[in-house]
């Protein structure tokens, strides 16, 4: 993330953990549980042995502790994020719990094809896409890193639809908090998979703002 727009989203999260805490407390008054989403959706990953995980954008390692205790026997997870002082909270999450094999890189998820090597059964984005700038070429990169018979899990928000949409300048607003606009906060992400993907299932919650996406390679 070289541009304008990515410098701006390392800089939110770089200064601002407090104030992302308490957005997030601000959401939960809103009726937008971002972390009881998080954990269902991945409860209901499906049933894999053993697997390799990508988490990208990990930011400080929310998804970590939910992956481990879905995938108790999993081989590896690799978290990667784009600013250091969100790695820094996950590394002492890592830390902490004393989990194995679990590696935290600094990488630009934009970049992360020609990082990372082999291929991962699962990859799942969560709260990120809708703010990364570019976030089909984003997708494509997933595409790359995924195995054959691997899975894709996308957990984040999107525009309103039609009597709603009102409510999207409001959406735009508080993205904006978290280091989007609204141009990434208007790629069709959900729509742009399900064409690059193989649909699975899909969830949709808070009037269909938010979505939860589960892929297969096509």
């Amino acid at each position: 993330m070289s541009d304008v727009t990515g410098e701006r989203v390392r800089h939110i999260y770089s200064t601002s953990a407090l104030h992302y805490q308490m957005l997030l407390k601000f959401y939960r008054g809103l009726g937008v549980n971002l972390a009881k989403w998080r954990k269902e959706a991945i409860k209901r990953l499906p049933d894999l042995e053993s697997p390799r995980i990508l988490d990208v954008s990990t930011g400080t390692g929310a998804n970590i502790p939910l992956l481990v205790d879905r995938y108790p026997e999993y081989s590896a997870i690799v978290g990667i994020d784009y600013t250091p002082a969100m790695l820094k909270q996950a590394a002492r999450r890592v830390r902490d719990n004393e989990w194995k094999n679990v590696n935290l890189k600094l990488i630009d998820a934009r970049e992360m094809s020609s990082k990372l090597d082999g291929c991962f059964d699962l990859v799942l984005s969560t709260y990120s896409l809708s703010i990364i700038p570019r976030s089909p070429h984003v997708l494509r990169e997933i595409k790359k890193l995924t195995c054959k018979s691997g899975f894709i899990m996308l957990l984040d928000c999107q525009k309103f639809k039609g009597l709603l949409r009102i409510y999207n300048p409001l959406a735009i607003f508080l993205s904006t908090r978290l280091g989007g606009n609204s141009q990434t906060y208007s790629v069709p992400v959900s729509k742009i998979a399900s064409r690059m993907f193989q649909p699975v299932s899909r969830r949709l919650m808070y009037s269909g703002m938010f979505y939860e996406d589960l892929y297969r390679l096509k």
